[in-house]
């Protein structure tokens, strides 16, 4: 089960031009449609100087399952506090110490 842990969920989209979403934090719940948890929001911006807009603080998220795309486990002492972005070619993450980066996005991604 995933409650306990902390976790990547990216948003599914549906069209090109929606924005594109993902959630960094500890679940503190999880059943069969909903995922919960304490973390932040995290949106990719394109075309601007900041390469993708972060929550200030971790905030209570609940987050349906049908609009998930994929979840990933991260390290327990991932740092909410200082959430990196990084890129790679054309892919736009999250830089995970000890780990690797977990991807959020890639330019054109439709879904």
């Amino acid at each position: 089960m995933l409650k306990g842990k902390m976790v990547r969920i990216r948003q599914r989209r549906y069209f090109p031009e929606q924005k594109l979403w993902a959630f960094v934090g500890n679940v503190t719940d999880f059943s069969e449609n909903w995922v919960c948890l304490e973390g932040k929001g995290i949106v990719v911006v394109r075309g601007k100087s900041v390469p993708a807009e972060i929550d200030e603080a971790p905030r209570p998220l609940m987050i349906p399952r049908d609009n998930i795309a994929n979840i990933r486990i991260l390290p327990h002492d991932f740092d909410l506090d200082h959430i990196e972005i990084c890129f790679e070619g054309i892919k736009v993450g999250i830089k995970v110490k000890g780990a690797p980066d977990t991807w959020i996005s890639e330019v054109g991604e439709a879904t």
